[in-house]
């Protein structure tokens, strides 16, 4: 007798052809081929294959959702967890998708091969984002973005998007919307886009990205705050997020009248690996990004590396890290660009040659220019070093007016650079020198108000009159290119702006358009700041277990909640708006540090105290009393007299609490120790970038001295201690 066999065939997904005219979405693979309408409503489809609930098949088809909102996810979901595609143009030309709001997907519309594609008025918003593991005190590197790689769709898959269209080359996205989620739009290997007239801001990741995009015009697009790691005051990395993404051979594009501010880099652009890993050719080259206010970023207002004959003109950059990062740039021009309050640099090329500065105005940067060129073996020892020209070499300065700088024009190892009619006013040091400079140019230069026009390790440097009869280089700036688009798009005069404005919380920017309170936990000293932003109104609060001010006003503001006395505070604060209750919960510590700081020599690369007795028995350099052990020194030292490496500190303080179990927290960077009544309890004592280590242990109601053993070796410094009731966060 034979066996008998049983076959079990995987059950297939039948999508059948919508018909023309109005049609449902109360069901997951909806395939439309001809004109629809979708009735209006809320449809809440899952989209269980991954191919999309809507999907357009059909060529020329228009697919009108005016009044339609998609919903993806169940109610509550977080975001980190949206899955599957609302709506998929599969390789079909000509498609036209209007109005409606796509949302709680990983990716809200993604087209592939849908050549001159239209997506117009409609809402791609609160799709996928990240839970960022950063918080308010600490980085966590884990959030940093990976934006190398996307010839296998990478971005969507890891980051996910409001739009994400692959290969559709001749597409328009107009007059869109979409916030509070990770991506706005993504173009991969489309070429010969239109976007413009849409509002992508208030993203973790990045408003509009291109990968191996060419030829695409980027305008009048709203793309501010898309930023992540930032907490203002204590860290200021960025991890990589853009208002503009442009990485791997993206050529001749044009970005113009766009407000791209609050963000990581306000316009981040990369010649991609090909060119620096692979072929050392190649790049993001002659692109022109003009007109656009990049504002307030977190890292560079503009970084362009790596490529050559790119234009930046006319651009707004005030207050970022450095105005514009160009490194290994060659044949570009930076002109006409407002540039102020960089913290490090005004502009900033390492290994660059043949660029041209022109016609700027620089008003209080630390550094105006800087051109240098160091020993970067690695990479120039790789495929791009052995093919390009990688010397400082070459570059023109002319025509700039620098206002209120520390240094206006910084060389370091930079050759043959002619620095031509540029103006100095109320600046420190007009130009610092350092290094061979083979032929260097000082000609028709204006210096007034000039503490030191020229601090140079060679004494053949100084700045000359023009020679009777020698004309000056004039700048004349290029009409703005023609875009698409009428949206006016900038920040309002007097809108609130500037880096204080930026508040990031475990999603992602937090979006002014929303009532809230940010963070909604929090530890703190003596005193906690718990901010409310909003768009308007007034408000009322009171606090349990602490006091708060200012009690009533109006929004936005930031609420300061003070312990009433020394100890461990648990609290409660409610504020409420209109018919809106918001509540945020904490814990303070309030106690009175002394604390010292000591010196104590270099033990080699990395290396902690050698003889830690011997430095806490020395006589401290400098000694203070303190509220709270929060401290954040950056790359600077605690207190006039200490140096910022190798110093040492020693905190102490009692304090009475209540029997219970406890939780201590350090943020550290380097060395951490924390002694509880003489016991250690808590200990990192190694070299580290900034991290969170922390202990729960059980007291005894009564008094306890506390004392925390802390040093600092080199790079960041940072010291922060935080205890509270266990399971109170």
């Amino acid at each position: 007798m034979k066996a008998a066999v049983l076959l079990t065939l995987p059950l297939l997904s039948m999508s059948l052809p919508a018909p023309a005219g109005e049609i449902a979405l109360d069901q997951d693979d909806v395939v439309v081929t001809t004109d629809v309408r979708v009735r209006p409503g809320t449809y809440r489809v899952t989209d269980d294959e991954g191919d999309g609930v809507l999907i357009v098949r059909g060529e020329g088809v228009t697919v009108d959702l005016t009044g339609v909102t998609l919903l993806g996810c169940e109610e509550g979901a977080p975001a980190d967890g949206y899955r599957g595609i609302g709506i998929h143009v599969d390789g079909a030309r000509g498609v036209a998708i209007r109005g409606g709001r796509v949302s709680g997907f990983k990716v809200g519309i993604y087209a592939r091969e849908a050549d001159r594609l239209r997506v117009e008025g409609v809402e791609a918003t609160r799709n996928f984002r990240q839970h960022l593991k950063s918080t308010p005190e600490r980085e966590d590197g884990a959030d940093w973005l990976w934006p190398h790689n996307n010839d296998d769709n990478e971005w969507m898959k890891n980051y996910g998007a409001g739009i994400y269209l692959d290969r559709c080359p001749g597409a328009v996205v107009a007059a869109c919307r979409g916030r509070n989620q990770q991506n706005g739009v993504i173009l991969a290997r489309s070429d010969g886009c239109a976007v413009y007239d849409n509002d992508f801001s208030y993203h973790s990741g990045w408003g509009v990205a291109l990968w191996r995009s060419s030829r695409n015009k980027i305008a009048h697009n709203r793309l501010d705050y898309c930023v992540r790691g930032y907490s203002h005051g204590v860290y200021y990395r960025g991890q990589d997020s853009a208002a503009i993404l442009v990485f791997e051979q993206c050529r001749e594009n044009v970005f113009a009248a766009n407000s791209a501010t609050h963000s990581g880099d306000g316009f981040f652009l990369y010649a991609g690996h090909e060119t620096t890993q692979r072929t050392g050719g190649g790049g993001s080259n002659d692109n022109l990004v003009h007109g656009n206010d990049f504002s307030h970023a977190v890292a560079n207002g503009i970084e362009a590396t790596f490529s050559s004959g790119n234009r930046f003109e006319a651009n707004i950059l005030d207050e970022c890290d450095y105005g514009v990062w160009a490194g290994y740039s060659r044949d570009t021009v930076i002109a006409g660009n407002r540039i102020s309050r960089s913290q490090t640099a005004g502009v900033a090329i390492e290994h660059g040659h043949d660029n041209r500065i022109e016609g700027n105005t620089f008003e209080g940067d630390r550094t105006g220019v800087s051109l240098w060129w160091d020993d970067d073996p690695d990479l120039l020892a790789g495929p791009f070093g052995k093919k390009q020209d990688t010397d400082s070499d070459r570059n023109t300065i002319v025509a700039n007016r620098f206002t209120g700088a520390e240094v206006g024009v910084r060389l370091a190892r930079s050759s043959g650079t002619l620095v031509d009619s540029n103006e100095f006013h109320s600046v420190r040091t007009a130009l610092h020198f350092r290094g061979p400079a083979g032929t260097i140019g000082l000609v028709g230069n204006r210096l007034e108000d000039v503490e030191r026009p020229v601090d140079s390790d060679s004494p053949s440097v100084a700045f000359r009159e023009r020679p009777e009869g020698d004309r000056p280089l004039v700048y004349l700036p290029d009409e703005p290119p023609e875009v698409p688009g009428t949206l006016d798009p900038f920040l309002p005069a007097g809108a609130r702006r500037g880096r204080e404005t930026m508040m990031v919380d475990e999603w992602g920017p937090c979006d002014p358009s929303e009532t809230r309170l940010f963070p909604s936990r929090i530890e703190g000293g003596a005193e906690a700041r718990c901010h409310l932003i909003g768009p308007g109104g007034t408000f009322e609060a009171s606090c349990e277990g602490a006091s708060v001010e200012p009690a009533s006003g109006t929004i936005p503001t930031t609420l300061a909640v003070r312990a009433p006395g020394p100890g461990g505070h648990e609290f409660r604060l409610t504020v409420h708006v209109g018919g809106q209750e918001l509540v945020a919960t904490g814990t303070l510590f309030a106690a009175r540090w002394n604390v010292r700081y000591h010196l104590w020599p270099d033990e080699g690369p990395r290396r902690p105290p050698a003889d830690w007795g011997k430095v806490e028995a020395g006589e401290p350099l400098v000694r203070v009393e303190a509220d709270e052990l929060d401290f954040v020194w950056g790359g600077g030292g605690p207190a006039p007299g200490v140096p910022a490496d190798h110093f040492a500190t020693v905190a102490e303080t009692e304090v009475e609490l209540a029997a219970g179990r406890y939780s201590l927290r350090t943020v550290s960077d380097d060395g951490v120790r924390v002694l509880v009544d003489g016991k250690m309890v808590l200990e990192n004592w190694t070299w580290h970038g900034p991290t969170e280590n922390s202990v729960e242990i059980d007291l005894d109601a009564g008094k306890h001295k506390v004392r925390i053993e802390h040093f600092e070796i080199d790079g960041h410094a940072e010291l922060r201690f935080r205890i509270s009731p266990a399971g109170g966060r």
